[in-house]
């Protein structure tokens, strides 16, 4: 591993001072020049209301430009000293036995051949290595489905034969879909966990290299206060023109915008639900998720439970890390505009439920700040309305007050 010096605290603090400085500063200069358009004889109550929609919205764009060009100015220069993988740490003892490590693939009514397709692709990626033995294969089923539910086990067995997987590869249908993902995997961890010091978590649609998976094993060897490490999958393989349209902005500025987020974030950065290896141990004892007061769509079960479980892991003192830098790791999105609407719905609910979050007791000011973040993905465009329309009724306003040409 290349040296590097580990940043301290005050290194943490000074970056986060630098980039939140930058992005009020720039706020507030944006803000004076609107405030310059208004009248100097005071503000009218729907001009005060446009100021703070325009603080909001404003501020919410200079944090996202600021985040990408630190991201630009990281990868133009190069690797960031600071990112997890180039962290000094001595070498796991070759004295003590490799880590177990389970791959999971929670699936629930899937398409069960592309579902088997990626693992095999994992699995032979995976055996190239040479270091197969040290991984186990999980399907957990959610699946409710009748006659999806007997493909997948047809699939299964099918997959144990050819790749001689008998005591490596399993499969489980629960019998009740508690919980949704989250459920599913927590039913992993009180079931089987024990037996794995690391599990990486992927989703249906998942593809990952061998040597991706080994890497991220390492790095978690080498750093023993780290309890989830987040790779950046890149959306693959889908040819509608919706599809190819979001795959191409992906790959123009999807690196950089991770660089920037790991730039300011550092040990303290953001779960995405998939695509991750998480320490199990920790994971369990801190993880659970309570069910919301009320009803839904902002009450009951989590939905977007994996930005709470990254900040219930930090409210523990465990680091997460987003390794920007560590290729091999992809996902395909929903190829039309429909499916994506129908997995952007689910999201929507999930993220508004943080506004409560944000709120709650115990949790720092970062992982508030992802909350937030999350919550601001899905207000921003009704604020951006809200807006529009305040300004066509402020510009009414306007013209029905009495023209003045000349002032003394």
């Amino acid at each position: 591993m290349t040296a590097s010096v580990r940043p301290s605290a005050k290194g943490y603090t000074l970056r986060r001072w630098v980039f939140f400085l930058l992005t009020n500063l720039t706020t507030l200069i944006a803000l004076g020049l609107l405030v310059s358009v208004f009248q100097s004889n005071g503000f009218s109550p729907m001009e005060l209301l446009l100021l703070l929609l325009y603080t909001i919205l404003i501020g919410w764009i200079c944090m996202s430009f600021w985040t990408a060009l630190m991201g630009f100015f990281t990868i133009l220069f190069g690797r960031d000293r600071w990112a997890i993988s180039r962290q000094p740490a001595a070498p796991p003892d070759p004295a003590v036995p490799p880590p177990r490590t389970a791959i999971l693939m929670p699936i629930y009514n899937e398409d069960s051949e592309r579902v088997f397709a990626g693992l095999r692709a994992i699995h032979r990626s995976l055996a190239e290595t040479g270091r197969l033995a040290d991984f186990d294969f999980f399907i957990l089923s959610d699946t409710r489905d009748p006659d999806v539910w007997v493909e997948e086990e047809l699939r299964w067995q099918d997959m144990v034969r050819a790749l001689d997987g008998k005591g490596r590869i399993f499969y489980r249908n629960r019998p009740e879909n508690t919980d949704r993902k989250s459920g599913n995997l927590e039913d992993f961890c009180t079931r089987w966990g024990g037996w794995y010091r690391y599990m990486i978590v992927l989703d249906a649609d998942s593809i990952m290299k061998g040597s991706t998976l080994t890497d991220m094993v390492r790095l978690m060897e080498c750093h023993p206060k780290v309890a989830l490490i987040q790779t950046p999958p890149v959306p693959v393989n889908r040819e509608s023109l919706f599809a190819r349209i979001l795959q191409f902005a992906g790959s123009i500025y999807g690196r950089m915008f991770t660089a920037g987020l790991n730039y300011w974030q550092l040990g303290e950065s953001n779960y995405w639900g998939h695509n991750a290896i998480i320490r199990v141990r920790p994971f369990l004892e801190h993880c659970g998720l309570p069910k919301l007061p009320g009803r839904e769509p902002f009450g009951g079960a989590i939905l977007s439970h994996d930005f709470v479980e990254a900040a219930l892991l930090r409210r523990a003192g465990w680091e997460v890390w987003l390794a920007y830098d560590l290729e091999g790791s992809y996902e395909e999105i929903p190829p039309t505009l429909i499916d994506y609407a129908k997995r952007d719905r689910r999201w929507c609910q999930g993220n508004l439920q943080h506004l409560r979050l944000a709120l709650a007791h115990g949790f720092n000011a970062l992982s508030r700040l992802h909350f937030s973040m999350g919550v601001m993905s899905y207000l921003a465009s009704p604020l951006w309305l809200l807006f529009l329309i305040a300004t066509g009724v402020e510009a009414l306003i306007q013209t029905r007050q009495e023209t003045i040409y000349f002032f003394w």
